[in-house]
Order: structure tokens, then sequence, then C-alpha cells
């Protein structure tokens, strides 16, 4: 009686095949949630945390319930490229940021924010930029997205964010050449709640809803863009969507460049220098004259 002894025999294999596939998926989706989507969150208001010296890939950051981090020393953070995990590196719900020196990139491909600053209504989220800072959206994929993600959002009535320096840098819109159509992020997005721009390199968009953003420097709005040198010297030159109303300019005549002497100015020394040349001229004519008449 062979065949019940080969039927029990296969029956097993293909049990045991079964089982060895089953582990191996089982293990594949664990890597793939621990690769993809690892979530650190800072709840706790009795202390203040720090992100210091370290890289985190393939991260998503929360701090909410009145906690405070800061994220200082070159620390870098990148969100997962799946927005499935979490569509912003870092966000704040009623709590405060405080990165002074670092680099934050929302999500790639699928166009990720990279900070988003959100608060309840009866609450406040605050987050502030330093010069060590840069931040970047992330950029978009043709099979994913083609838009370009926001590099700071502010959402909420009582959420702020300061910038007094760093590098703000847009995520790109998937190419005109691939996509048919290529939108680029905002460098600020402002739906609702307050922006205080004092200082940075921005690169892209200003965008306000129903938001302020202040603006320090020797800065003018013409023809929809923000133009001029901020507070910290540094030079700006973006688009600016939105009500002008809600655009307020905080004036400051210490940053701005110098203007080059004119003629009429009395100071240039180009005045004196044109005088010194006509009596030099005169005095020439005279001489000439004298010594035609003597001949």
């Amino acid at each position: 009686q062979p065949y019940p002894d080969l039927l029990l025999r296969i029956s097993n294999i293909m049990i045991n095949n079964t089982m060895k596939i089953a582990l191996l998926l089982s293990i594949a989706a664990l890597s793939t949630t621990t690769t993809n989507a690892i979530r650190l969150h800072y709840n706790s208001s009795d202390t203040i945390h720090t992100l210091t010296n370290s890289s985190y890939p393939s991260h998503n950051i929360f701090i909410s319930g009145g906690s405070t981090l800061q994220l200082l020393n070159g620390a870098s953070i990148t969100a997962p490229s799946s927005v499935d995990d979490g569509e912003s590196a870092v966000r704040i719900d009623d709590a405060t940021f405080i990165a002074v020196n670092g680099t934050i990139v929302g999500g790639a491909d699928f166009g990720g924010i990279g900070v988003t600053i959100s608060s309840s209504r009866d609450d406040t989220a605050e987050a502030s930029f330093g010069t060590g800072m840069a931040v970047y959206g992330g950029d978009a994929a043709r099979n994913k997205t083609t838009q370009g993600g926001d590099a700071v959002q502010v959402i909420h009535a009582g959420s702020k964010a300061t910038f007094d320096g760093g590098t703000i840098v847009a995520g790109k819109g998937c190419s005109q050449e691939v996509c048919g159509v290529s939108n680029n992020g905002n460098a600020i997005k402002v739906i609702m709640g307050e922006v205080i721009v004092k200082g940075g390199m921005f690169d892209g968009d200003f965008y306000n809803l129903q938001g302020s953003i202040q603006i320090y420097g020797c800065v003018e709005v013409r023809d929809g863009r923000i133009e001029g040198v901020l507070s910290d010297g540094s030079v700006i030159d973006v688009a600016y969507v939105g009500e002008e109303e809600q655009l307020e300019i905080v004036y400051d005549e210490s940053v701005c460049p110098a203007a080059a002497p004119t003629i009429d100015d009395p100071t240039s020394g180009i005045e004196s220098v044109r005088s010194f040349t006509l009596v030099l001229v005169s005095i020439t004519t005279v001489s000439l004259a004298m010594a035609v008449c003597c001949l």
C-alpha cells in the first residue's frame, strides 16, 4: 500500500511549505513596519526633551500634551516615504518645538510635509527655527503625487511659528516633462495662526489663507512678491499668495542696503571733482589765450 504513505508525505510537505511562507510573510511585514514607520511620541510636560547628535531616518516625531522638544547639534529627522505612516516629519500639537540646529525632511515621493504646527481650540502650539536649521518639504514622484510638500505649515488659530534664521525649502513637484504638470509646495503655508519671519533663506512661496504673517526687515511687497532684506541680513524674494491685509511689514531701516552716491550728493565728492575739473579747464583756457596774445 505505497499510495497512502506517498499522499501523507506530500500533504506534510505542503503544510510545511505553507507554514514557511506564512512565517516569511510575517517577518517581511514586521520588517517593513519597523523600517518604514518609526514613531516617537513626546507627550510629557514634566521635562524638556532633546534630540541631539543623531540621525532619525524613516521617523515621524509627535510632540503633544504641553511637552517641549529641542533639536540640537545637527540632529536629522527624515519622514518615511509613505503617506500611510504620517504626512509630517515633525508634528506639534498643543506643545513647543525649539529647532536650533539640525535638518528635517518631509516624506519623499509623495510630497510629505516637513513640520506641522497645530493647536486645539483652547490651547497653543509654538515652533521656533534658528540659524542652524534646514527644513525641506518632500519631493513628489509620478506614481504617488505631482504635488511637492510644504516645508512648514501652520493650521490652527492658536499656532505660531517664528523664523530667526535657517534654510526653508519647499518640496519640488513632479516635473513638467514627466507628469505634464508641476506643482511645487510652499516654503510656508498658513491656514490659520501666526508666522513671524525675522531671518532665514526661503525657497518657495508664502501661502496665507486666514492667518497672519509678519516680516521684519527692509522689505516691501510688490507685484505679488515679498522682496528685500530681513533683519538678520538675509535677502528674501518669494511669491506671496494671500490677502495683503493679512501681511504686516515691520520696517527696519538699519538693514537697508546703502544707496549709491549721486552727483548731487554733497557728501559723495562727485560734485567737487566736477568743480575742480571746470576750474582746471578755465585756467588752461586763460593760459592758452595769454600765450597766443603774446606771440
